[in-house]
């Protein structure tokens, strides 16, 4: 193993770090927010986990991709022609493009109606709308799904 592949592992595995971490802190808030009473705690929590999302989920998802790609091309692996690293290109991608885009989405929509509610002194209909819409916990839960199997096609390259 060369020197240029070690950094570059090293790098992966702590994008990944990043990645999960982000994920970690948007359910935790999240489910903190959920289960309030408060309009401001909630909102509070709304705001840590799209916080979270935007420090650590969403970088740490494009910096497994950069460096992943990058770790790829120093391996010599061919992008198209492998087929676990072709899955993994999907999974990964829908991902970075569906689920990551939708939970942000999710959470600032969240977070814009719980400004509302905050001035009004009262939860508004539309809060309470999203607050029944899990979209949020759905897209978090099916990135926490996934990365086991992000993990597992490269570790165990199954086809």
């Amino acid at each position: 193993m060369s020197t240029s592949e070690q950094v570059l592992r090293l790098l992966h595995f702590l994008s990944l770090f990043l990645m999960t971490a982000g994920l970690g802190a948007v359910m935790v808030a999240l489910w903190r927010g959920w289960r309030e009473e408060d309009v401001d705690r909630q909102l509070i929590a709304f705001e840590d986990a799209y916080t979270g999302h935007r420090a650590g989920l969403l970088p740490g998802t494009i910096a497994v991709g950069a460096t992943g790609v990058f770790l790829g091309a120093d391996v010599g692996y061919n992008f198209f022609t492998t087929g676990w690293l072709l899955a993994l290109e999907v999974v990964y991608l829908f991902v970075l493009l569906i689920c990551v885009p939708l939970l942000g989405y999710a959470l600032r929509r969240v977070e814009i109606e719980a400004l509302k509610s905050k001035r009004r002194g009262k939860p508004t209909p539309e809060l309470q709308e999203l607050l029944a819409d899990n979209v949020p916990i759905v897209m978090c839960l099916l990135i926490l799904v996934l990365i086991p199997v992000m993990v597992w096609l490269p570790e165990f390259k199954p086809f």
